[in-house]
């Protein structure tokens, strides 16, 4: 099945540029070749990761409502779901 028929939801990644987790995970979204909405959690969303995670450490991760931190299980979900 191509990934794109796979990826129906959206997902958007709050990042920031000094964070290797956050690079680790962007790495294996591009190696799935996965759209995704980037939020510079640094810049404008660290509010926005406090409400839905209830802290401050990024990367957090959204696929439609479904929120997942660390990037350890973003990574294995990412893999369970599109690889």
């Amino acid at each position: 099945m191509d990934v794109s028929q796979q990826q129906e939801e959206t997902i958007k990644l709050y990042t920031g540029d000094y964070c290797p987790y956050c690079r680790r995970v962007k790495k294996e979204l591009d190696l799935l070749n996965l759209d995704y909405e980037q939020v510079d959690a640094d810049a404008d969303g660290r509010g926005e990761v406090i409400q839905l995670s209830g802290q401050r450490s990024i990367p957090i991760m959204t696929i439609g409502e479904e929120v997942l931190i660390d990037s350890t299980h973003i990574v294995r979900e990412l893999r369970r779901r599109f690889a």
